[in-house]
Order: structure tokens, then C-alpha cells, then sequence
């Protein structure tokens, strides 16, 4: 059965307002990632956002399945974007939503199934949708790179693992730190560090880098949602020609 051209189809528009709404608060999400990297107390990244980056990428890839199956099937029929972790379940899941597909169109479905791209991001993308839609918002923990500065005032600073000693301070007559000699290291939180001295001494600690991922996985949540975003609009660009 020969299917008719996409470029009139109604959910192209509808697509694309959706992804750029998982842009914007996609961006949101980033700048989290980026003020994380100076401040420990952020353990955790807006759930809700993450959900709905999820939910918008996974519709539009369920629209894209819907124009295309309206496109060559009068019959009304409940349609979902058809993927599978090899060609057999692929298969399975094409001929039950999109029965008779053009050889074309399959071709373009089968370019971003895991077995074909080497990439399980559609897999993970539908997986990690359905659970925070019809179980709960999975959990994020934090996970902070190897590479870190940590700055104790105008004391000193430790890098990485390493270890700074700190003997006993007098400033004005006064000791600082009465609880006896220090030993600072990357273990021990910003609140810890400061809470041994006697006075204010501001402690700043920097971390090359800051990530997210879902618990139980090693899946970080920026780049899942950033590469099914840009997956799905070249997606979206060879469907809708």
C-alpha cells in the first residue's frame, strides 16, 4: 500500500512545539548541572522537569507513528513509535503498529533501534518514560567528578584527594581553630570544613564536573535527554519530507 507524503500531515507543528519545549527546560536542567558544580547542598535535579522532557520526547515520537499510520490506513487504531532491543522485537512491535509499512519508512523507524546505531538511548528513553509516568518519579543522585578544588579562605586550598594540614591558627591574640590541628580533605563536606573553626572562615569547593542519574542506573539525565532530543529532530527531518 503506497503511503502518501508527510508534509501535510497535522502533528509535524505539534512535534515541534514539543521539542522545543524539551529544549527550554532542558536548559533549565543544565544550569542546575552547571551552579552544582560550587554548591554541595544541590543533591537532586527538578523531577517534575525531567518527566516532562521525557513524556514530550516520547509523544513525539508516538506522533510521528501516528502520521505515518494515518498516512496509509484509513482504520483507527491506537499507535505507538515501534522499537525493540533487536530485530526480532523491532519487528514485532513494527507489524503491530504499523502494519505493512513501506520498506522506506521501515528503514528510517530501523536506523535508531540499538541494533542498528549502536546506541541504546530510544530503548532507554521508553523505558525510563513509562516508569515515571505510570509508577513514580524516579530518583536522581548526584555524582560528582574526581577532579575537584577545594579553597579553606585565604588558609590554603587541596586538590583532588589530596590533603591540606593545618596547624594551630592565632589571629589578633585569638585562636581559630581550638579544636587542635586541622587536616582538610576531599571527604569531608563544605559545612564539616567550616564548622571547625571558631570563626567564620569561608570554604569554597569546585568540581570539575557534576552529573545526575536515574537511581539504580548509570544513565545520566542530561545527556539521555539531550541526544533523544537531537536524535528525534533528524528524526523528525527524514519522516517529514
Amino acid at each position: 500500500m503506497a503511503i502518501r507524503q508527510l508534509t501535510d500531515m497535522k502533528r509535524e507543528k505539534d512535534i515541534e512545539e514539543l521539542l522545543n519545549e524539551t529544549y527550554e527546560l532542558l536548559q533549565q536542567i543544565k544550569s542546575t548541572y552547571e551552579i552544582a558544580k560550587t554548591n554541595e547542598d544541590i543533591i537532586t535535579i527538578a523531577k517534575p522537569k525531567v518527566k516532562s522532557c521525557l513524556e514530550h520526547l516520547r509523544s513525539s515520537l508516538d506522533y510521528i507513528a501516528v502520521d505515518i499510520y494515518e498516512s496509509y490506513n484509513n482504520n483507527k487504531k491506537d499507535v505507538y513509535f515501534p522499537y525493540g532491543k533487536n530485530k526480532k522485537v523491532f519487528i514485532k512491535s513494527l507489524n503491530k503498529n504499523l502494519p505493512n509499512l513501506d520498506s522506506k519508512y521501515v528503514s528510517i523507524l530501523e536506523s535508531v533501534q540499538p541494533y542498528i546505531c549502536n546506541d541504546k538511548w530510544l530503548i532507554n528513553l521508553c523505558r525510563i518514560t513509562n516508569f515515571n509516568k505510570h509508577v513514580e518519579l524516579q530518583k536522581c543522585e548526584r555524582v560528582n567528578s574526581n577532579k575537584l578544588t577545594t579553597r579553606v579562605g585565604n588558609i590554603g586550598t587541596v586538590e583532588g584527594s589530596g590533603t591540606l594540614h593545618i596547624g594551630k591558627i592565632v589571629v589578633n591574640g585569638v585562636c581559630i581553630n581550638s579544636k587542635g590541628p586541622l587536616i582538610i580533605t576531599d571527604n569531608q563536606s563544605v559545612k564539616d570544613i567550616e564548622s571547625v573553626f571558631d570563626v567564620p572562615v569561608q570554604v569554597r569547593r569546585n568540581y570539575n564536573w557534576v552529573k545526575f542519574t536515574f537511581k539504580g542506573t548509570n544513565i545520566d539525565v542530561v545527556l539521555l535527554l539531550d541526544k533523544s532530543l537531537n536524535k528525534i529532530r533528524m528524526l523528525t527531518k527524514k519522516i517529514y519530507i
